[in-house]
């Protein structure tokens, strides 16, 4: 099965979901994304207030990512609970919820959400 491709137009728009990490991501979750969506947030913010209720300082932490991937189940024992982590983007995410939609007219559909922290790698 060939994945080439022809883009015509503006060439400055990527297409697809080519990243080299989707096949270990099937084999380590059950589900081949099709695709990805990022959020980037400090893994914990503080306010100090002053006497008057003020906000007087501010810390923010390195960020953590949260990643949800949607694409086509490819193990159920492993989407069901079996596969809790993966590497994507160079970092290290923990699975944090599951879904899992069936339909009789396409094949079984999931999609995940996992978390990674910056000081946990493995």
């Amino acid at each position: 099965m060939s994945t080439n491709f022809r883009q015509h137009g503006n060439p400055n728009y990527i297409f697809g979901f080519h990243d080299p990490a989707v096949a270990n991501i099937a084999a380590a979750i059950g589900l081949k994304p099709q695709t990805a969506s990022i959020q980037v947030e400090p893994e914990f913010t503080a306010e100090a207030k002053n006497e008057n209720g003020m906000t007087d300082g501010v810390a923010v932490a390195d960020p953590k990512q949260t990643v949800t991937l949607s694409g086509f189940i490819t193990d159920d024992d492993l989407f069901d609970g079996q596969g809790t982590a993966f590497n994507l983007f160079d970092r290290f995410f923990i699975v944090t919820s599951r879904k899992k939609d069936t339909s009789n007219a396409d094949f079984k559909k999931g999609e995940v959400t996992a978390v990674s922290y910056p000081l946990i790698t493995s």
